[in-house]
């Protein structure tokens, strides 16, 4: 029940579908109970029929027979009206909770995906929503009808023979102990099976996604093995609940049976010996056997029950993630382009692959203790420096330096202390955080492409850019001359993550991408690594006029691109070990020049 109070506030906006579908089960399990009774009235009426007019009696039989006919008719309607109305609220709870669940993930930060795979995201995503919908709908609707069923089927029983009613139930308190105990095990078979899915789905994504290395290794029947164990261990957990559910029905089912003989072993002599009337003891059995059907497809209501909330209780851990990127309450708004760079001090701690990025308050010691964490390593350490409005920017070193999670903080996609970074003066902590990253065009070191049209992906952040806009800036990336190499040019419909392009096609992609965006800041991270030095500097020559005016940083492990940037840090595990141009660089024949020199000896060999 703690796990099911999350579903409240999506109760309560769909309150008045629930309230009106539960109406509509009572009425519809009113007047299937109804049929027992005319049906009873019937048979007494039939009894007594040698003491009665004839045509009193087949009038009688005959207003019996249209009332019958009358509540079956009008309880099937209503009994449809309850399951349009409970599916249909179920529905619109899932779509709302799936809504907030992706948007949630969304807002993540990245930490959260190194904790977790993208396979197991995706099973949450998709089997837990379909689960929940399950408990929602279909539990919902047959507790609610079990519940009506036996209320009425009680009282209706206690009005004909207090004595028998009390016989007929003794048997059921073994089906709770029973039931309890089943549904321990189904709940703990569920939890245990939809883990195992999202390794299996997350087992499915890594194949697919590495599909190329798999085959150019040859490495088919190893992974295809690693694949039937999965689904080998997959299978046998979710035999191990479907057991466990098969054996529930059986037991509920034999337990109505038995109240059913108590019932007839002991009312049969009674109607003999006229203590209750034939058409009476005929409605009582109808109604034992009414609350047989319902208490056989309690089997089914437990075990989804325990699957639904198994499903709501991991769903949870994603919606109640802590998001630590946020708009701050009262937002600061920006006026003009950014104002100047300015970063003090900034300090980055990363964990280990487990843990992904720590805050400053995860990575420092408490007062008078001492922090040790072999797990943990200094990214970024005291790093200082300002790029004023429209300059640009070099950042160096070599792979592991922590070039990209300068620009990953640069562009708002990582968390920092507040005073360690500020635009114009203004701490980037009270910029509104979709205000400011709609201001930054940041071509990241991986280039993630979707499934659309070249056009479509150029224009992404930009959708009312027009034909000539986005030509323009396919041209200016240094793309155009390879649409000849598409079937359909721009309109060339990309496969999955850009497939069906080269790594430089992809590069230059995402940088006509931002060119397009018009960005007041433009972070390139090692953003021409994949192109050949001859076109990295056309494209930097075709980038030069849309620098200008604007503020720029490039981070890169090719020198001979960043010859003209107004500044150049030089980074050394995480630390700023030199700065200024590049001529200054050269002169003081430190790590830069070390760097130059071994970069020009490579080119002219």
């Amino acid at each position: 029940m703690r796990v099911l109070r999350h579903l409240g506030p999506y109760l309560k906006r769909y309150r008045w579908t629930y309230i009106l579908g539960a109406i509509a089960i009572v009425l519809h399990v009113f007047l299937k109970v109804l049929i027992p009774h005319f049906l009873g009235v019937t048979i007494d009426e039939l009894s007594e029929s040698e003491q009665k007019d004839p045509d009193a009696v087949r009038s009688a039989i005959a207003w019996s027979a249209f009332s019958i006919v009358a509540a079956a008719v009008l309880g099937a309607t209503i009994r449809t009206w309850s399951r349009l109305l409970v599916l249909g609220g179920s529905r619109r709870v899932v779509h709302d909770l799936r809504r907030d669940v992706f948007d949630r993930l969304l807002k993540l930060p990245p930490s959260f995906y190194v904790r977790n795979r993208t396979g197991e995201v995706m099973s949450r995503v998709v089997n837990d929503v379909r689960n929940v919908q399950g408990l929602m709908g279909p539990v919902y609707m047959y507790l609610a009808e079990t519940a009506v069923m036996y209320a009425i089927c009680v009282s209706m029983i206690a009005s004909i023979s207090p004595y028998l009613l009390l016989l007929g139930v003794a048997p059921f308190p073994l089906f709770i102990v029973a039931a309890r105990r089943m549904a321990g095990k189904i709940q703990q078979g569920s939890k245990d099976a939809q883990e195992e899915l999202a390794q299996l789905s997350s087992k499915v994504d890594e194949s697919l996604s590495g599909h190329m290395v798999i085959q150019t290794l040859t490495l088919e029947e190893y992974d295809f093995e690693r694949f039937r164990e999965r689904a080998e261990e997959y299978r046998r957990k979710n035999l191990y609940v479907s057991q466990a559910r098969a054996s529930l029905a059986p037991l509920m089912l034999g337990l109505s049976a038995v109240s059913t003989i108590v019932i007839l072993w002991v009312g049969g002599p009674m109607v003999v010996r006229g203590e209750i009337s034939l058409g009476s003891f005929l409605a009582l059995t109808f109604y034992l056997a009414m609350m047989a059907a319902p208490t056989g497809v309690l089997g089914f209501v437990i075990s989804s029950l325990q699957r639904g909330a198994v499903s709501l209780g991991r769903l949870r851990e994603l919606t109640e993630t802590e998001v630590t990127l946020t708009e701050p309450d009262s937002p600061i708004a920006i006026e003009g382009r950014l104002g100047e760079l300015r970063v003090e001090g900034l300090t980055v701690t990363y964990g280990s692959p487990e843990l992904g990025v720590l805050g400053a308050d995860e990575a420092d010691p408490a007062e008078g203790e001492e922090f040790v964490d072999p797990g943990s390593r200094v990214v970024l350490d005291n790093l200082s420096f300002a790029l004023k409005p429209g300059d640009t920017l070099a950042v160096v070193g070599q792979t592991g330096s922590g070039k990209t999670t300068l620009m990953r903080i640069l562009a708002r996609e990582l968390e920092v202390e507040r005073g360690q970074v500020s635009f114009g003066g203004v701490d980037v902590c009270d910029l509104g955080l979709f205000d400011l990253r709609g201001r930054i065009g940041y071509v990241p070191q991986e280039t993630f492409l979707f499934s659309k049209t070249l056009a479509d992906n150029v224009a992404l952040g930009n959708p009312g850019a027009s034909r000539e806009e986005i030509q323009l800036a396919i041209e200016s990336a240094r793309l155009g001359k390879d649409l000849d190499q598409l079937p359909n040019g721009v309109d060339t419909l990309l496969g999955e993550r850009g497939v069906n392009l080269s790594g430089g096609q992809r590069q230059r992609t995402a940088l006509a991408r931002v060119m397009l965006l018009d960005p007041d800041l433009m972070l390139l991270d090692d953003t021409l690594s994949a192109v050949d030095s001859h076109t990295a500097e056309e494209i930097l020559d075709e980038l030069e006029p849309m620098m200008a005016g604007r503020s720029t940083v490039i981070a890169t492990h090719r020198l001979s691109t960043i010859r003209h940037a107004n500044h150049i840090l030089v980074l050394e595990g995480g630390k700023l070990v030199e700065e200024g141009t590049h001529t200054s660089l050269l002169k003081a024949n430190g790590t830069y020049a070390r760097l130059w020199r071994r970069q020009s000896e490579g080119d002219s060999a």
